[in-house]
Formats: structure tokens, C-alpha cells, sequence
């Protein structure tokens, strides 16, 4: 029996998830430069024709994967900004969303965005799109603690300082536990608890 359009379109989204994952993986690990097309290829036992189906160049699967992830963190906020109660609800809801998924893929996102911050290899546009995005969830983040000071929940000072310095203890207990010498069980609480007032705390 033929396959039908909704059957061949599945395998593709697969095929293409599969490529994903695994190129994250590789990318994470050893770098843009580091990392060979057959690196990936191999080990998910594909052609490299077959690949370029999916993906037109290396730099194309690694700002595919940057743009994926960067989507992802601004589609949980949108999510998070729709939800009832405050403001600190929502933040709580997105920082229990960033540890409660696969530790081990967070920290390749994690590794993957530090390296694309820096990448010499990527043209100035590619670089900026990818500035001005992690910079808009950074603003958006920052909009949440700012009704949060409007309402006596976060403590006073500049929103934005405050909306980096969350996001800089997320990820950095997130790469503490990668390195697996005295891992810390992190909760929302203990990321939070640093940005309420303090007669909230």
C-alpha cells in the first residue's frame, strides 16, 4: 500500500528530530569546529545525502538547533504570561519548567547558546538574530519581576539586573551539577527565593 502525504511528512518530522537530537548532542560536546558532519551522520546510522534532505550545511543544523532553543524559552514565558496569578507564579512556573525536563539536554542547550554567543564563524546577521532574541526573553523575564515590584513580591532595584541575575543562577547551578562534584537538589524555591522582598522571604 502507498504510503499517503500525512505518512511521508511523519517520517520527515522524525527523521528531522532525529538529526536534531543527535547533531545537539555532538554540538555541545565538541564545538562547532570540533564537530564533522559523519560525527553525526554515524551515530545515527545516516548518509550524508539523506542529511542534506533536511539540513543544507553544518552551520545550517547549528542555527537551526540555536533558533529551536531560543523559541522554546520564548514560547514557556508566552506560555507562563498567559497563566492566572501573580507574577511570581508565572516566573515559579517557568523555573520548575527549566529543571524539571532532561538535565543532561538542558546543559547541551545551555552549552550550545554559550557558544554561538561567541562564534566567530557565523555572519554578523546570523549573530545579531541570535542576540536580539535571547535579548528579548531576557526583557520579557524582566517584565514579569518589574509587576512583581509593582505588587511588593520581588525586591526593588533595576528589573533587568535582577531578571539577569535569575537567569544566571539558573544556568549556573545547571552547569554545577554537570560537573557532578557535589550535585545540588535545585528547586524553584531556592532559584526564586533571591528576588523576593524581604518581608516576603
Amino acid at each position: 500500500m502507498a504510503r499517503s502525504e500525512e505518512q511521508f511528512k511523519e517520517i520527515r518530522d522524525q527523521r528531522y528530530e532525529e538529526i536534531s537530537n543527535a547533531a545537539l548532542k555532538i554540538f555541545a560536546r565538541k564545538g562547532f569546529a570540533g564537530t564533522k558532519i559523519s560525527d553525526i551522520t554515524s551515530s545515527i546510522h545516516l548518509s550524508h545525502g539523506l542529511l542534506y534532505h533536511y539540513f543544507k550545511s553544518k552551520e545550517d543544523i547549528y542555527v537551526s538547533l540555536i533558533t529551536n532553543v531560543l523559541d522554546l524559552f520564548n514560547q514557556a514565558i508566552h506560555e507562563a504570561e498567559q497563566l492566572p496569578g501573580t507574577p511570581y507564579d508565572k516566573l515559579y512556573w517557568v523555573t520548575e519548567l527549566t529543571f524539571k525536563g532532561d538535565a543532561g539536554v538542558a546543559l547541551d542547550r545551555h552549552m550550545l547558546m554559550m557558544g554561538a554567543l561567541h562564534a566567530d564563524f557565523l555572519t554578523e546577521q546570523t549573530k545579531q538574530m541570535i542576540k536580539q532574541r535571547y535579548e528579548a526573553s531576557l526583557r520579557r523575564i524582566g517584565d514579569l519581576v518589574k509587576a512583581g515590584q509593582q505588587e511588593g513580591i520581588f525586591k526593588q532595584g533595576d528589573h533587568m539586573e535582577l531578571a539577569a541575575y535569575y537567569m544566571s543562577l539558573s544556568q549556573g547551578l545547571m552547569l554545577w551539577n554537570a560537573k557532578g562534584l557535589y550535585p545540588i537538589n535545585v528547586t524553584a524555591d531556592m532559584v526564586m527565593q533571591p528576588l523576593l522582598a524581604s518581608e516576603q522571604a
